[in-house]
C-alpha cells in the first residue's frame, strides 16, 4: 500500500481528501505534524512533532457501515497500544489511558456516483512529552519513558484496522464494552442545546451509549467528559 509521507501540514485528512481522486488503491497520508487538525464536529485536534497523524484513505467504503467502523478503529488502534499501556475507549472514538486522550479517531466518507471513499484519520499521542493548558490528554512516552517507533507502530495499527474492519459487529460491541473506560459511571454529555449527567452504563448493538438517562446516539453527543 502507498505511504505518503509529509513533515508538516495543515491536515493530513483534508489533504487525502485533496488527493484522492488521483490514487486509484487504498493509501495512507503521515505527517510529521499538523497545524490546523480537526476532530469531530471541526474541533481542533494539537498534532505536534512528535506524535502519529494519520488518514488511511479506504475506497469502496460502505457508507452505511460508518458509526460502527469509528468504534471498530478505535478499538484496533486500543489492541495495539495496549501492548504499552491500560488503554481503555471513551465512547465513542477516543482511546484513553488513565481518562487521558491517548488516542482519537476521525472517520468520513465522500460519495461520487456510485463510489464512497471512507477517510479514516487517527492520532495517536506518541512522544508527545507536552499539552497545552486545558487539554487532558497522555502520550505512551510520558506514561512509559519509551520512545516509540512510529513507522512501526503504524504498520502495526493498519493491519489491525483492516482486520477490526471485517470483525462482526456482535464481537465488535462485545470487545467495546470490555474496554469501555465510562461504563458505570457518571459521564457529562454535551448536545448542541443541551447538557446531562448520566451514569453510562452499556453500549448497545447499534453503537450507541446506553446511560440512565435514556439512548444516546453518536450523532447527538458532540461531548464527552468525565469527571
Amino acid at each position: 500500500m502507498q505511504v505518503i509521507k509529509l513533515s508538516k501540514v495543515t491536515s493530513t485528512q483534508d489533504f487525502a481528501e485533496a488527493i484522492s481522486e488521483m490514487i486509484d488503491d487504498d493509501f495512507v497520508v503521515v505527517a510529521e505534524e499538523q497545524t490546523r487538525a480537526r476532530g469531530r464536529y471541526g474541533r481542533e485536534w494539537y498534532s505536534p512533532k512528535g506524535g502519529l497523524w494519520v488518514t488511511y484513505v479506504i475506497k469502496g467504503f460502505d457508507v452505511a457501515q460508518i458509526g460502527m467502523s469509528t468504534l471498530r478503529a478505535a478499538l484496533a488502534i486500543r489492541k495495539t497500544l495496549s501492548k504499552l499501556v491500560e488503554a481503555k475507549i471513551r465512547w465513542p472514538n477516543d482511546v484513553v489511558v488513565k481518562d487521558r486522550k491517548v488516542s482519537g479517531v476521525l472517520l468520513e466518507a465522500v460519495t461520487m456516483g456510485n463510489k464512497s471513499t471512507g477517510f479514516l484519520g487517527f492520532g495517536i499521542n506518541t512522544n508527545v512529552s507536552s499539552f497545552p493548558p486545558g487539554i487532558k490528554a497522555t502520550s505512551i512516552k510520558n506514561e512509559t519513558g519509551i520512545e516509540v517507533e512510529n513507522e512501526k507502530l503504524l504498520k502495526e495499527v493498519i493491519s489491525e484496522i483492516n482486520a477490526y474492519l471485517s470483525l462482526d459487529s456482535e464481537s465488535v460491541i462485545s470487545e467495546l464494552n470490555e474496554n469501555l473506560s465510562i461504563k458505570e459511571r457518571k459521564v457529562k454529555l454535551k448536545g448542541r442545546d443541551w447538557e446531562r449527567e448520566c451514569v453510562a452504563l452499556f453500549v448497545d448493538r447499534f453503537g450507541r451509549l446506553v446511560t440512565e438517562c435514556g439512548i444516546m446516539e453518536v450523532e447527538e453527543v458532540l461531548r464527552l467528559e468525565t469527571s
